[in-house]
């Protein structure tokens, strides 16, 4: 007696491929749409207080993998610089050039965690194709 398996592998390949994109677009997207609007902000010749602040807001809110809530001895001063900033938005005081290589600092941790969120989609792509793949082996394997 033999198992049909095909409905197992069809499942499998198409839930590691929804789970791929779930991980990868909000990558993707800070990628190229959210990180080159920061570093326009960050890097102009001579920003202004506000462009900066509007840099740190859009740093603030990261994607799932560039959370500033995982820290490791690289990034232990990122709480504190997030500490600083929140209270210089709160209280509407300024930025300066000053703070740009603060900025510079919690932009790497973004793109560090892009980059680990497109990773992580080409991990659950090549799973999801493993699937498709057991899925013609084992329709080939019925026919003969």
């Amino acid at each position: 007696m033999t198992f049909n398996d095909t409905k197992m592998y069809t499942y499998f390949a198409i839930a590691m491929f929804i789970v791929a994109l779930l991980f990868g677009l909000p990558g993707l997207y800070s990628t190229f749409i959210t990180e080159p609007a920061i570093e326009s902000l960050i890097y102009h010749d001579n920003p202004s207080s506000q462009q900066l602040k509007q840099a740190y807001i859009m740093l603030r809110k990261p994607h799932i993998f560039a959370g500033y809530n995982r820290y490791d001895e690289v990034g232990a001063g990122i709480e504190y610089i997030l500490k600083d900033f929140d209270l210089r938005v709160a209280e509407k005081k300024d930025f300066d050039v000053q703070d740009r290589m603060y900025l510079e600092l919690l932009l790497e941790r973004r793109k560090q965690g892009s980059d680990l969120s497109i990773k992580t989609m080409v991990f659950f792509v090549l799973l999801s194709l493993l699937g498709a793949i057991a899925l013609v082996i084992e329709k080939t394997s019925k026919k003969a």
